[in-house]
């Protein structure tokens, strides 16, 4: 009954990903209005949005470009009626390239920014670091960003938690590393961690996926059972949908249809999903 369960999740998943797409290239613009809701100089991209205390909540990175040049900051503005915004607070360190900030809310009721750290020498990718901030009570405010702890063992030259989901008390994200074989290659690893306070991150599991993923989302229903859509970038680079059941320790997978860049999904009701990201149609079956 379980794998039952679990192939129509995955079937309602990747079915209703293929409804967006095309309803995507179907809408006039009377059905989907677009809105700039901020725009100056630079490279603005890599966005995340939450709801809290009845605000929007919008982070993403301000840079000179895509990748290269000035490091980038994390920006976060916020809006109560999703028309009108105005910037809240800008996290930024000396000699890190601050990149793709996720927010969520932890079970203390702050906003919590999680986001990667590039250390580059000129073009020159030095090292990764994991990053996360944390907001006050009201939201108005950012702390100054600090590296993530991992336990022995996990960390390595370049780590990233792309993204950090909480459930029952506890956050739970895909912390990708990746490694130089030679001849300019690189192989990328992905692991289960888990924090109870944002910062300190213990093994839950190694997550055996072949094609080098990286960027990860992770849910969870009523029940606890645990959803991971994951990106992979070689082969034939087609994302990975995970499942899981505590403690989380062993995992299958279904190829998806796609490849799906900065993969994202969210539950819409009685057991069915929508999710969402940059398809790249080159890769698509």
């Amino acid at each position: 009954m379980k794998n039952h369960k679990i192939v129509l999740a995955v079937f309602q998943l990747f079915l209703l990903m293929l409804f967006c797409t095309y309803a995507s290239a179907q809408t006039t613009t009377t059905d989907i209005k677009v809105s700039k809701i901020y725009s100056d100089q630079n490279y603005n991209a890599f966005t995340s949005l939450i709801k809290f205390k009845g605000k929007f909540y919008c982070a993403f990175r301000a840079g000179e470009k895509h990748v290269h040049g000035k490091d980038g900051v994390i920006k976060i503005i916020t809006s109560k009626d999703g028309r009108d915004w105005k910037e809240v607070d800008q996290i930024a360190l000396n000699g890190f390239d601050l990149r793709d900030p996720k927010l969520s809310v932890t079970p203390k009721g702050l906003i919590m920014v999680t986001m990667g750290g590039s250390i580059y020498k000129g073009k020159a990718l030095l090292g990764g670091i994991p990053h996360v901030a944390f907001s006050n009570e009201e939201g108005t405010k950012f702390s100054n960003p600090q590296p993530i702890t991992l336990e022995a063992g996990l960390k390595g030259k370049f780590d990233w938690l792309w993204s950090l989901t909480w459930f029952q008390g506890a956050g739970y994200g895909g912390l990708y590393s990746r490694e130089e074989i030679g001849d300019g290659k690189n192989k990328t690893t992905i692991k289960l961690v888990k924090t109870t306070n944002g910062v300190d991150y213990s093994l839950l599991s190694n997550l055996d996926i072949e094609g080098n993923p990286n960027e990860s989302t992770i849910r969870f229903n009523d029940k606890g059972e645990a959803i991971m859509l994951i990106r992979r970038e070689n082969g034939n680079k087609r994302a990975y949908l995970g499942h899981s059941y505590p403690p989380y320790t062993k995992w299958t997978y279904t190829q998806s249809p796609y490849f799906i860049g900065g993969p994202d999904f969210v539950s819409v009701g009685e057991g069915q999903y929508i999710g969402g990201g940059r398809i790249n149609r080159e890769y698509t079956g």
